[in-house]
C-alpha cells in the first residue's frame, strides 16, 4: 500500500487521461501467433494457454480499454523479481539475475477489420521516463490481429498469445534492471510498450486492455502484486509487481507524457495494463564464451593507473562512477539466432555507447591503451549499434551480435562508453574487458 500511496501522492503532477477509457465488449481468444513463422494456431478453448513460467502477470482486467490515437503507443512498467528480492506484500523473492523470455499474452479492443500490433519491451526503465531516448531490448509487430471482420465500426476485443520460442526474437532479460534488487523503481523496473500500428479508419480508437487492482476496489477481491506469477504458484489473476499508476505515452516518435486515470486511491482505475510475460523461471542460458583482457594491472596497465579493483568481476579499467570498472558478459546459446545477449555492468549511467565485435585480440589478449582504459578487439571491426545505459549503469545489446556468423568462427567482443564525469585519464571514454565467442 506504502508504494501505491506514494504514486497517488505525487499524482497531481501528472496528466488525467480518464477520457480516454473506453468500456471493452466480451474478450474472445484469438489463439497464438508465432513469431518466427508469421503463423496462426487458433483457440479451441476460451482462454489462450501459454507455454513457458509466468514471470510478470498483469491480468486483473476490469473491463476497460485505453484509446490510443493513430501514431501514439503506451508504455507502462513492472519488475521481473530477482533471487535478491525480498517477499513482502508488494514484492515476491525470484530465482535467478536473468530469464529468457519466450512469450506474451496481450488483450484489446479495435473497431477494425484487423489490426497489427506491434510490442517493445525495455530491460531498465524508470516509469514515466521518454521511452524514445531509450533501444527496446526487443521490439517486434504482430501482423493481422483479428478485429471486427468487417470494420464497420463495431468493437471487437481479444486476447492473443505471442509466442517467441523457435524464434530469433526470443530474448533474455535481466530481472531487476541488473540482476539485483535496489527497492527503487527506477533501478529495478523494465518497460514495455503497445502500439496499434493501424491507423483507426473506424472512427474507434483502439488499445490495450486496462489491467490492475490491487486492494479489490473494483473486482471486490484484491488482486495481489505477482499473483499469477511462477513464484506465487500461478495463482491468477495478479496486479503487476511493481506495476505502478503510472504510464507515459509516445506520439509519432516523441515523449506525449505521463498519465493517470485520477488516482486509483481516489476510486479511478488503476493506471496499468494487461500483459503476461512467460519465459523460463530457472534463468537464461549461460554462452560457452571467455572473459579476457582485464584493467585489474595484472597484464597492460591501464592509462593512468586505473587500474579496478576486482568489486565488479572481471572488467575493464575503472571509470569515473565505478572503481569496479565496466563488466562485459553474454547470456544465451552461442549460434546465430540463439538469443544471445551482451550485458555490460559498472559503465557510467544514462551514458551512450557502442558494442562492437572484432576478429583479434588485440595483444595478444592484453590490450592496448585507448582513451581511459585497454582496446582488447580489433580487426574487420562491425558496428553493432549505440546502446544508452541504465541509471544502474547497465548497457544491454539490441539485435544478434552473431548475425551473419557460421558455426565454427571466433569472434572478440567490446563496449566502448562515453565516460563524461570524473573521468579518471581526462579522455571522456573507457571500455570493457573483451569476451571472446566460437560459434556454434
Amino acid at each position: 500500500m506504502a508504494a501505491a500511496l506514494s504514486v497517488g501522492l505525487c499524482a497531481s503532477a501528472q496528466q488525467d487521461a480518464i477520457g480516454k477509457i473506453q468500456t471493452a465488449t466480451a474478450v474472445k481468444d484469438a489463439g497464438t501467433y508465432h513469431m518466427a513463422t508469421g503463423t496462426w494456431t487458433r483457440a479451441n478453448s476460451p482462454i489462450a494457454q501459454l507455454h513457458g513460467d509466468v514471470l510478470y502477470d498483469n491480468t486483473c482486467t476490469i473491463g476497460f480499454y485505453f484509446g490510443l490515437s493513430a501514431g501514439e503507443s503506451m508504455v507502462d512498467s513492472g519488475r521481473m523479481p530477482s533471487s535478491s528480492s525480498p517477499t513482502t506484500a508488494t514484492s515476491v523473492t525470484g530465482s535467478s539475475i536473468n530469464y529468457l523470455i519466450d512469450g506474451f499474452n496481450i488483450g484489446y479492443c479495435t473497431g477494425e477489420a484487423t489490426i497489427d500490433a506491434t510490442l517493445a519491451v525495455y530491460q531498465c526503465y524508470d516509469p514515466c521516463a521518454d521511452a524514445t531516448l531509450l533501444i527496446p531490448d526487443f521490439t517486434g509487430t504482430v501482423l493481422a490481429l483479428p478485429g471486427t471482420g468487417t470494420g464497420t465500426g463495431a468493437l471487437g476485443c481479444w486476447n492473443v498469445t505471442v509466442d517467441l520460442s523457435a524464434s530469433t526474437t526470443g530474448f533474455t532479460i535481466f530481472a531487476d534492471c541488473d540482476g539485483t534488487y535496489d527497492g527503487v523503481a527506477s533501478l529495478d523496473n523494465f518497460g514495455w510498450s503497445y502500439e496499434q500500428a493501424t491507423a483507426p479508419l473506424s472512427g474507434i480508437n483502439g488499445g490495450p486492455f486496462i489491467a490492475g487492482d490491487p486492494f479489490g476496489l473494483f473486482t471486490g477481491t484484491a488482486c495481489t502484486y505477482g499473483d499469477g506469477t511462477f513464484w506465487s504458484g500461478n495463482v491468477l489473476p495478479g496486479t503487476g509487481l511493481g506495476s505502478d499508476d503510472v504510464f507515459e505515452t509516445d506520439l509519432n516518435g516523441l515523449f506525449g507524457g505521463c498519465w493517470f486515470f485520477g488516482g486509483y486511491l481516489s476510486g479511478n482505475p488503476y493506471s496499468s495494463f494487461g500483459i503476461q510475460i512467460t519465459g523460463d523461471a530457472a534463468g537464461a542460458p549461460t554462452v560457452t564464451g571467455t572473459q579476457y583482457c582485464f584493467g585489474d594491472g595484472l597484464g597492460t596497465a591501464c592509462p593512468c593507473l586505473n587500474n579496478n579493483d576486482g568489486s565488479n568481476g572481471s572488467a575493464g579499467c575503472a571509470n569515473g562512477s565505478n572503481i569496479g570498472g565496466a563488466s562485459l558478459d553474454a547470456t544465451g546459446t552461442p549460434s546465430v539466432g540463439g538469443g544471445v545477449v551482451l550485458t555490460t555492468t559498472g559503465v557510467q549511467p544514462t551514458q551512450p555507447g557502442l558494442y562492437f565485435r572484432a576478429d583479434n585480440a588485440v595483444n595478444a589478449g592484453a590490450g592496448i591503451l585507448f582513451g581511459d582504459g585497454l582496446r582488447c578487439a580489433g580487426g574487420a571491426l562491425v558496428r553493432l549499434g549505440v546502446v544508452v545505459s541504465s541509471p544502474a549503469g547497465v548497457a544491454t545489446s539490441a539485435g544478434d551480435p552473431l548475425a551473419g556468423l557460421i558455426a565454427g568462427d571466433i569472434r572478440r567482443f567490446q563496449f566502448w562508453y562515453r565516460n563524461p564525469a570524473a573521468s579518471p585519464c581526462g579522455n571522456s571514454f573507457n571500455l570493457s574487458n573483451g569476451y571472446e565467442i566460437t560459434v556454434l
